[in-house]
């Protein structure tokens, strides 16, 4: 058989975890090198699908968005992309939405694969419109948990122990953990 013609379910990673438990520090330990995408309080609003392309001739890396418009690739210097990509979500104000925001990276430091960084969940919403944006949030992720094809990358910041929130919501859909990896985020601060 022709490769190509065998219908093969190809896995997408998807990070999920609490806001602000170091799911930006696993994305910057895959690409090696240290950014932030975004800015402000409120944190990602949108699915951000980061494409990891290891290079070796790539020093520096290289930095490309996905017009949202044309959907043609267009290279930028890491700071512009941080500005861009923390626009993107700023510009959904406090709503969620499901459109993705495309990211490729070519960098002799990384390794070759694709992740979706997805919005980090909400514990504590302090008012109305927050807690709105928490259940949008809720809804946004699930729907990426729930598709079988998804292996889920869940954040886990080691003081969590008690909890672990993210792990529960990841054992609902996946009570085996057939395509759940656990990975504990900021030792340090607990140890």
């Amino acid at each position: 058989e022709k490769l190509g013609i065998v219908d093969f379910p190809m896995p997408q990673f998807i990070l999920i975890g609490k806001q602000s438990v170091g799911k930006s520090r696993l994305i910057e330990t895959l690409a090696g090198e240290t950014f932030n995408f975004i800015s402000g309080t409120l944190g990602s609003r949108r699915p951000t699908v980061l494409e990891f392309r290891h290079v070796e001739t790539a020093d520096p890396s290289r930095w490309f968005v996905r017009h949202p418009e044309t959907n043609q690739w267009q290279e930028h210097p890491i700071a512009d992309m941080m500005k861009i990509v923390g626009k993107r979500h700023e510009e959904l104000g406090e709503s969620v939405s499901a459109s993705p925001i495309y990211v490729r990276i070519e960098s002799a430091g990384c390794v070759d694969m694709q992740i979706v960084d997805l919005p980090g969940f909400r514990d504590f919403a302090s008012n109305v419109a927050k807690q709105k944006l928490a259940g949008e949030i809720d809804e946004l992720d699930m729907a990426f948990m729930r598709d079988p094809r998804n292996v889920m990358l869940c954040v886990e910041q080691a003081g969590d122990a008690a909890t672990m929130s993210s792990l529960a919501r990841c054992r609902n859909l996946d009570p085996r953990f057939e395509r759940t990896v656990l990975i504990r985020n900021k030792l340090d601060k607990y140890y």
